[in-house]
Order: C-alpha cells, then structure tokens, then sequence
C-alpha cells in the first residue's frame, strides 16, 4: 500500500503537476492520521473493554465474599439470641427451681459458648492494595470501605471485648460453681455424665458474684445483636446494589 502511494507521488511530480501532488499529498495525510484515530479508537475500546471485564469480575468476587460475610453475621446473630434465651431459661431455673435436669445442663452448654467472625475479605484486600480504582462508581466504592473499615471492624472490636472483658470473669465463675465432664480416658460405658452440673445448687442460687458476671456477659450479648440488627440490613443492601452495579456493565 506504501509503495502503491509513493508511485502515484512519483508520477505526479514527474509529470511536474504539483497542484495536484499537493492535494494529493494532503489527502495522504488526512487518510494517515484518520487511520491513527481508528487505531487509537479501537485500542482504547480495547482496554476499556478489559478494565471493565476487570471491574465485573472484582465486583463479583467481592459480592461472594460479602455473602459469605452476610451468612456468617446471620448466623452469628442467631447464636448469641439463642444463647441470651438459654440464659434467660437458666436464670429462671435457678430463681425457681432446685432441681438439676438436662435442660439446666443445656441451657449452661448454650450460653457458655461463642463464635468468631472470620471475614471473608481476600477480595477486598486485593481491591485495596491495587493501584488504580478499579471500582468506578465512587459512591459503591465507599460503602464497600466503610464495610470492611467499619462495620466489620467493629464486629472483630466488640468479639474481642468479649472474650478479652466479659468472658473471662463469667468463665471464672463457671469454673467454680459447675463441674465438668470426666476425662477422656474416664468414658466409659455407664459413665455418668455431669458436665455443666452445679456443684451445689442450692448456693449457687444465692452466688451474687455468679449472677453478675452472668448478667453482664447477657447485657453486652444485647448490645451486639442492636449492632448487628444495623450492619446486617446495610450489608445486605450493599450486596443487592453491587449485583445492580455488576448487571449494569454486563
């Protein structure tokens, strides 16, 4: 193509129509630098096609991880309720009754135990210590920072006063007032199993100390499910405006 329009050049000058071979060699130019803007047209088509593809697939990780997140804060939620509940049928045994049954031994099993939130933010991180926003829409990019820097921060924070504040001194009290199981090499058959059974129940049920590191570990079970109740609905928005994000670029 190159030598078909150097020929015609030649021609015309050898043909001394240099009019002619300036329009011409105008035109030449305008086609070059037409054919310039089509190449850097298309390459940036391109590369906004694969920084696109990027922002879908990024959004779409992250959104199995925010359900991932989203089950475990559920499920999470539901625990601590079904455990203040336990709590509640426990305190209300001991006002009211002195016998030790295998509810009783439940409802202490129940409350006693705990969970952790584990995060699921790979995603996340990857988003975080990448270069470019690759998440375009500022406002989704936001609240899904505020998400992770926030909310669930926030989550792993009240965790740990749990366990660093309030479940130490009630595990104290556990450990003084509640026998425990045999040891593992004490399972025999007709082994009886006391686990979780008060020692004397009779003074357990006038311990003031038992019944306040009880009572505090309940109440701040209570504040974390109000924080939950407000984390959970904004999470789960958050995962319904990303997939409207992920089906707008589709």
């Amino acid at each position: 193509m190159i030598k078909f329009f150097r020929h015609i050049r030649q021609q015309l000058v050898m043909e001394n129509k240099t009019g002619r071979y300036f329009k011409y060699a105008i035109g030449e130019i305008i086609l070059v630098v037409i054919g310039i803007l089509i190449a850097l047209s298309i390459n940036n088509w391109n590369t906004n096609r694969l920084v696109k593809a990027n922002e879908v697939n990024s959004l779409k990780q992250l959104n199995i991880d925010l359900k991932e997140n989203y089950k475990e804060l559920t499920d999470i939620y539901n625990y601590i309720d079904n455990s203040n509940n336990c709590g509640k049928k426990l305190l209300n045994h001991l006002e009211h009754n002195t016998t030790i049954t295998d509810s009783l031994r439940y409802w202490v099993e129940r409350f006693s135990g705990g969970n952790i939130f584990n995060n699921a933010n790979t995603t996340y991180k990857n988003l975080e210590n990448s270069s470019q926003n690759i998440i375009s829409n500022d406002s989704l990019r936001l609240r899904i920072t505020l998400m992770y820097e926030y909310d669930f921060a926030n989550v792993h924070k009240r965790e740990q006063m749990v366990y660093q504040e309030y479940f130490p001194i009630y595990k104290k009290e556990l450990l003084e007032n509640f026998k425990t199981g045999p040891i593992v090499d004490q399972w025999l058959e007709h082994q009886t199993l006391e686990i979780n059974t008060p020692k004397d129940i009779e003074d357990l049920r006038e311990n003031d100390t038992f019944k306040n590191a009880f009572v505090q570990l309940y109440n701040f079970r209570l504040l974390r499910l109000n924080w939950l109740n407000e984390t959970i609905p904004t999470l789960e928005k958050l995962i319904t405006d990303i997939d409207k994000e992920i089906k707008s670029k589709d």
